[in-house]
């Protein structure tokens, strides 16, 4: 493994869109197109640099606005980010009334109750994460080996990724309930979604877009595609309200750095025409009101810009979240947000010392009645997605 390190000048979630050579391309390129939607300018403020120059040769003639019109319509960056959020419902199954812009008299919604609804109605069962809810980890379920099935396989997964993240979130150190999650989405374990994603990429992303699908030729379910979170903080992170910048990864593959940022949310619609040179401020000190989050071993709130490190004794057993997966994550993420796809949320989700008594409380009353651990974790996963959803919104 390669010792990585990225300059100091290109970490945070606003380096692209400082670029000098990025803005003057979108200059040349706005003086041709004229507005365009958010969403469409959200996917050239983070493309490829040869994409933007490879639209500003073209643009003398009438093949370049075709061009545009075709690669970076609408629903193309829609599409993107629909399967990125592992959002399976087409928008046609959408009612006209529903597709139009929200009123500036009508209050916005949650994205926790957009969160609950994501997760509950828009997956298939097989595609949701599991949750593992303690017993320690002395007594967790082991897997030898990876059985040929897919839902063993994942579970096996699942559990190697726990164990080498110490049964820990790895970003608050919180030791449960806990959620293996993808770092790209399990929707894309299938073959043909997969080479549908990538499709819809390769336009924008020509000169990164090989080694991605390289890494993912044989689908997701491998554990340097994962990341332990906790069930909060994996919505969270569904919903483009954060992401994770790699920044730096040790020689001996024992070692890996990532930054964490919480994300700017645009407040307009992702359907808003704009001119390509109204760039949003997208800053690396985001608060997002009513939403904080603690590191469970000191107390201390993580803000935007704290330094994770994730490490492990063995990397050829258990292995640290893959690079090239991380960057690709931190690209999508930035474009979830960017496309203006999570309004900055309205309702709080806190995890009181309450919360975690009575959830101790409820699950030493189901292990006195044997319950099986698969129902636990799937009641518990079910009974957070309920209570999210039943958030009030805020008028």
């Amino acid at each position: 493994m390669d010792n990585k390190k990225v300059a100091d000048d290109k970490i945070g979630p606003g380096v692209e869109l400082r670029d000098p050579a990025r803005l003057k391309l979108l200059e040349e390129l706005q003086k041709i197109f004229g507005p365009v939607s958010q969403k469409a300018q959200a996917s050239l403020l983070l493309c490829d640099l040869e994409h933007l120059q490879h639209l500003s040769e073209l643009s003398i003639s009438y093949v370049a606005l075709d061009y545009f019109e075709r690669g970076l319509s609408d629903q193309t960056v829609d599409d993107i980010v629909k399967k990125w959020c592992q959002r399976s419902r087409s928008p046609s199954t959408v009612s006209p009334a529903r597709s139009l812009s929200v009123s500036h008299s009508q209050p916005k919604p949650s994205p926790l109750r957009r969160l609950a609804v994501a997760n509950t109605e828009t997956q298939a069962p097989e595609e949701q994460e599991e949750t593992e809810i303690l017993p320690p980890p002395a007594k967790r379920r082991r897997y030898t080996s990876p059985s040929s099935s897919g839902e063993s396989r994942s579970r096996y997964i699942s559990d190697e990724c726990k164990n080498r993240d110490s049964y820990r979130c790895v970003v608050t150190k919180l030791a449960g309930p806990l959620d293996a999650a993808h770092i790209v989405p399990f929707f894309l374990n299938k073959k043909d979604e997969r080479a549908s994603f990538f499709n819809l990429l390769k336009s924008l992303f020509a000169q990164r877009i090989e080694k991605w699908k390289n890494l993912l030729d044989n689908g997701t379910e491998f554990v340097e595609n994962m990341l332990s979170l906790t069930p909060t903080l994996h919505r969270f992170h569904s919903a483009g309200l954060f992401g994770l910048q790699p920044i730096e990864a040790s020689l001996d593959g024992k070692s890996l750095k990532l930054k964490f940022y919480w994300l700017a949310q645009r407040e307009t619609t992702s359907s808003t025409m704009i001119n390509l040179m109204d760039i949003p401020t997208f800053p690396d000190d985001v608060e997002l009101e009513d939403i904080k989050i603690c590191n469970a071993k000191d107390g201390h709130i993580i803000k935007s810009g704290e330094i994770i490190e994730l490490t492990t004794s063995d990397p050829e057993q258990h292995p640290l979240p893959n690079w090239d997966l991380l960057e690709l994550q931190w690209i999508m993420q930035r474009l979830t947000a960017l496309k203006g796809a999570a309004d900055i949320p309205d309702s709080v989700l806190t995890e009181s010392e309450d919360s975690g008594e009575i959830f101790d409380e409820e699950l030493d009353e189901w292990c006195e009645r044997n319950i099986d651990e698969e129902a636990i974790e799937k009641a518990q996963s079910s009974r957070i997605d309920n209570w999210i959803g039943t958030q009030q919104i805020q008028a």
